[in-house]
């Protein structure tokens, strides 16, 4: 299979992995929000926040394991491979143990900087424990995930993600509708991780059965290698933790507990966008790494073009639609109560999204060029200004400002220096990227986002289904304006496809 035809085929399956997740999570998460009530959803959101942070002891080992295989597998040296996962996962091995002592610390961290009911905090300390143990499960076992990921094998991935979300999704009802609360949400969670992991170690052996562990301590060789490589990813881990997900913890810490439930509503949207791209442009990593390999800068610099226009033109309709009709959308989906506020924090945070979107291919090719360093330095400082913004800002407006301190410093770094650096390592004109691949597929969106605009004004809606019919509705004004930004892309691939139905067909050339 050619490595286009591989890497659509991988997006394929992200994709309804992807939307299997969003449908349910869709659904479910109103359910939770109305079963546990504001308070009790906040703080359940505060305990998978800070249990968020110990995934960060993954110190960058499972984007190693995704070079370092993929490479190896793509020369037929299964050896090489069999040696670096083996030595990541005698890491891990004291990476989860680790986890857990955190975990148990964690625990009572939680309940002694928010201000948690005194009824919820023992339910609050074991929740806490229970999600460390998760994390120390997916941290060991999500070597094998690495592996399917270089070996792109992401049809077995998605399989195991659709097995996982249906399971927790199912665990959640029954759990909230007997009364367990969250700590009941905990345990099931915990159940289904451990089940996904083990099933996608048994099926990471059988998609290469070449590969071979050894429990062994595996050498100074092997850990330098590991550390070149993954010292800088794992300090691109910890920036882009304070980045993503610490924003919950500072509105619970300086607003109030309740409000982490409207910031974390207009934020998993936000999430969900940014889940979208992710699941495309991951696929890029290991293509980037083979074409370096290979000294192929021509097709690293055609990924980088046609990737970001397909990142852009993929979750622009998205973004453009939640920016102008995100209130409307969650008085339906949540409940009018947080419509208003959630959707005020959504619509500030998708204004930096827009161009953290368009950077999503060039960082995947950076991590799979494994010339990460010099975005770690800038993403630090990006980090550290966000933390500082955020409780400045949340200190005069509230949870606003902790949207408004995540937004300057995303603006500065994703603007100005993200795209100087991509362009200079592809070699390509940083000028020609910015137009043919930022300017006109934004473009694409215009006309979109005044028919959006229009219809929040203009077309009142009282369901979900009239929603989405709405936006149905207005959605081929976007699909008309892409077609004309891609028109070169489909025109090829037609000729393409003309030559070989050309070639391959005597009666035709007769």
């Amino acid at each position: 299979m050619s490595s286009g035809r591989q890497t659509a085929k991988g997006v394929v399956w992200n994709w309804v992995a992807l939307a299997t997740s969003f449908a349910v999570s869709f659904f479910l998460s109103p359910f939770i929000v109305h079963h546990l009530g504001t308070v009790l959803y906040g703080v359940w959101t505060l305990v998978v926040g800070i249990t968020s942070y110990m995934n960060l002891l993954d110190l960058g080992l499972r984007g190693a394991v995704v070079r370092f295989v993929s490479r190896a597998h793509g020369n037929q040296d299964h050896e090489k491979s069999s040696v670096m996962v083996s030595g990541a996962l005698w890491l891990r091995q004291w990476i989860s143990i680790a986890s857990i002592l955190l975990s148990v610390g964690f625990s009572f961290f939680l309940t002694r900087y928010f201000k948690i009911p005194a009824e919820a905090q023992a339910p609050a300390r074991l929740a806490v424990i229970l999600s460390g143990l998760g994390i120390a499960v997916a941290l060991y076992f999500g070597v094998f995930g690495g592996v399917l990921t270089a070996l792109h094998r992401f049809d077995l991935s998605a399989g195991v993600t659709l097995a996982q979300t249906a399971l927790r999704a199912t665990g959640a009802i029954l759990v909230l509708r007997h009364g367990y609360g969250f700590l009941g949400l905990a345990v099931s969670d915990f159940a289904v991780v451990l089940l996904a992991y083990l099933a996608q170690t048994y099926l990471s052996f059988r998609a290469y059965p070449q590969l071979r562990i050894n429990w062994r301590y595996p050498g100074r060789e092997v850990l330098r290698e590991f550390a070149s490589y993954s010292a800088w990813v794992f300090l691109l881990h910890i920036f882009a933790q304070v980045i993503y997900f610490t924003d919950n913890l500072v509105v619970g810490a300086v607003v109030s507990v309740a409000a982490v439930t409207f910031y974390s509503i207009g934020g998993s949207l936000f999430e969900y966008v940014r889940n979208i791209v992710t699941s495309l442009t991951t696929t890029f990593l290991p293509l980037a790494s083979r074409y370096q390999a290979s000294g192929d800068y021509k097709q690293l610099g055609n990924l980088l073009l046609l990737g970001t226009k397909i990142a852009i033109a993929t979750a622009l309709p998205v973004q453009v639609a939640l920016f102008f009709r995100g209130r409307t959308f969650i008085d339906l989906w949540m409940g009018p109560q947080y419509g208003s506020s959630s959707a005020l924090v959504l619509q500030i945070l998708l204004i930096a999204q827009l161009f953290t979107v368009a950077n999503s291919t060039s960082t995947n090719m950076i991590l799979g060029m494994g010339k990460h360093g010099p975005i770690a330095i800038w993403t630090g400082g990006e980090a550290i200004a966000n933390f500082g913004l955020s409780v400045l800002l949340a200190r005069r407006f509230g949870m606003y400002g902790v949207a408004i301190g995540t937004v300057i410093p995303s603006l500065f770094t994703q603007v100005v220096l993200w795209p100087r650096y991509t362009c200079r390592l592809v070699a390509v004109r940083l000028g020609s990227y910015l137009w043919r691949a930022w300017v006109i597929p934004f473009a694409a969106g215009v006309p979109f986002g005044l028919a959006c605009y229009l219809s929040e004004r203009y077309w009142q809606v009282h369901h979900l289904a009239t929603f989405f019919l709405q936006i149905a509705a207005v959605l081929p004004i976007y699909l008309v304006a892409v077609g004309l930004v891609f028109r070169k892309e489909v025109l090829k691939e037609l000729q393409k496809r003309t030559n070989w139905f050309s070639s391959s067909n005597p009666t035709a050339q007769a």
